[in-house]
């Protein structure tokens, strides 16, 4: 049901996924007290009073060093003395009830999960000679989970491995080769932080955040397209079209974008001549190069929950007409697809028969629309929709967008850096006291405030508010100076709000495989991205199985 590299959800399994996902959603509703609350308001509410006193009888002794083992799945933590057993129950049910958040090592886990659902008959490929990979299976000589050559109609030559020289000649001049990915310290160049595995003219517009997000998701939709979606994927919220961009010429795939902004399909089109351009120069110095692969098509398209079918396939087919003498055959791409784009392509390809598979990176979760709403983003199953507590407010599903592991780091280096939680939430205390209209304001970003102390951070974080004149009594009280040697407890508070954040994550995905469950299809999430380094957020990409499920 679920491994370390991926979690499947097909007839067999569902029953357990559905256990988790009540477990998931029982465990939210026992810490909604947690859940539903900001940190900033930590002294306005006095969030401490909310915890059980028991907990924080232990957890007022943890250094940043502690919290940094507690928001750790298995790491150990000194005690000294006995905890609660609420609170060991709460740490090991939300590593428990958390999703896989390891980052699959290459593309290989997931050709080796679609060649088990070919072997099992779950899947049918488009094309006879795409079964040779059912075929590998079943010798066990080409499919390895982390390492050796896998092959799906001869489309990847190694796992580990660049195109030998010798074919240097036979392939285009930006065609990606690589079909593999380390860790983001061996992809990202040390000097400045490019992606080793792109070519330039892919890297070109792009900080190494998206470099690393669209090599790696490029890689993944490609072996989708090739092997279930006769080559042909509908990136759909494309923006300016780096990722269809790189799937397109760098991977020989076609491609569909759809993209609501007139502006961002504008600048698409510049960048895509601007490489079409760099590819011409190249082939003048070596004119035995073949030729570009066609490049992605682009159109407007304002996507709705409820649009027909027929309206979406013509829009496809209307910017480019020779996929309906193809079956209209396609896969559906999403990258950081918010909100609710997400479960609106869901909704998409749950209705569209010709559409064989769904490569989607949710994000946003805050702006889900709810139940009280038509065609809510959640939740999308009957199960979960059944479930007593399921309701997820805004600042619950606003946390399931952070990393945990990256403030793990961050505890890790210890205090300074982790003061402006308290700063912030001190500065709330003075803004809500003489001007409640400001209750939630947004606050001006301060660099290197925990360099500072409170009084500068305050007086440049409100610098926006044209009507804000911070008192010099406020800033340097009696209580706010108490309030700021609380800071480590400001942190805890956040941490445990931090250690719920994969949980709610968790009960979002397993609301949208549940979804798909539903509708006959079967589906496999994994993360194809590392949870934080180098500053880069959680990306989870669903892998959406194709056709109807039979098993």
């Amino acid at each position: 049901m679920q491994s370390h590299q991926y979690v499947h959800l097909s007839a067999a399994s569902v029953q357990g996924w559905r256990n988790y996902t009540s477990q998931a959603v029982q465990l939210l509703d026992l810490n909604r007290n947690i859940l539903d609350s900001y940190v900033l308001d930590f002294f306005t509410e006095d969030l401490w009073s909310r915890l059980n006193p028991k907990w924080t009888a232990v957890l007022d002794k943890f250094s940043p060093g502690d919290l940094a083992s507690f928001l750790q799945n298995g790491a150990s933590i000194k005690q000294e003395s006995a905890w609660p057993l609420s609170l060991l129950a709460f740490r090991t049910a939300s590593h428990a009830l958390s999703l896989p958040r390891k980052a699959v090592s290459s593309v290989n886990p997931l050709l080796h999960y679609l060649s088990q659902q070919v072997q099992t008959g779950s899947i049918k490929l488009n094309k006879p000679e795409y079964h040779e990979i059912s075929r590998n299976v079943e010798n066990k000589s080409e499919i390895e989970c982390d390492t050796g050559t896998v092959q799906c109609e001869g489309h990847i030559k190694a796992a580990h491995k660049d195109v030998d020289k010798s074919d240097a000649d036979f392939i285009s001049p930006v065609q990606q080769v690589s079909v593999s990915w380390g860790d983001s310290d061996s992809e990202l160049s040390a000097a400045a932080g490019q992606h080793k595995l792109l070519q330039h003219v892919f890297r070109r517009h792009l900080k190494p955040k998206k470099q690393h997000e669209v090599a790696r998701l490029a890689i993944v939709a490609a072996q989708v397209a090739r092997c279930v979606c006769d080559g042909v994927m509908v990136d759909v919220g494309s923006g300016q079209g780096h990722l269809s961009r790189l799937l397109a010429y760098g991977h020989d795939v076609r491609v569909v974008c759809l993209e609501a902004e007139d502006k961002f399909i504008d600048g698409a089109r510049k960048f895509d001549h601007q490489l079409e351009k760099a590819v011409e120069k190249m082939t003048r110095k070596n004119t035995s190069l073949p030729p570009l692969p066609p490049g992605p098509r682009h159109a407007v398209c304002h996507l709705q929950p409820s649009m027909d079918p027929h309206t979406f396939t013509k829009v496809i087919t209307g910017v480019w007409p020779d996929l309906q003498s193809r079956g209209e055959v396609c896969g559906l791409l999403g990258l950081h697809t918010c909100g609710d784009l997400a479960p609106t392509l869901l909704r998409i390809f749950t209705s569209m028969p010709a559409c064989q598979a769904m490569v989607s990176v949710g994000c946003c979760y805050m702006k889900l629309t709810t139940a009280s709403e038509e065609n809510p983003g959640f939740p999308m199953s009957n199960f979960v929709r059944r479930l007593p507590g399921h309701a997820l407010s805004y600042e619950s599903r606003e946390v399931a967008c952070h990393a945990v592991e990256m403030y793990t780091d961050r505890l890790s280096l210890g205090a300074d850096n982790l003061k402006v939680h308290c700063y912030r939430a001190c500065l709330e205390e003075i803004l809500v006291k003489h001007w409640p209209h400001h209750y939630h304001a947004g606050l001006r970003s301060v660099n290197n405030a925990h360099h500072m102390d409170f009084s500068t951070y305050a007086k440049q974080a409100v610098s926006r508010l044209q009507d804000v004149v911070l008192p010099e009594a406020d800033l340097t009280s009696e209580e706010t100076l108490h309030n700021l040697t609380r800071w480590q407890q400001v942190v805890v508070y956040y941490s445990l709000r931090l250690l719920l954040a994969p949980v709610v994550e968790a009960v979002v995905l397993l609301d949208r495989l549940l979804f798909l469950h539903d509708n006959g299809v079967c589906v496999c999430v994994c993360r194809v991205s590392p949870a934080a380094k180098h500053g880069m957020a959680t990306v989870t990409a669903f892998i959406i199985d194709w056709g109807k499920c039979n098993n």
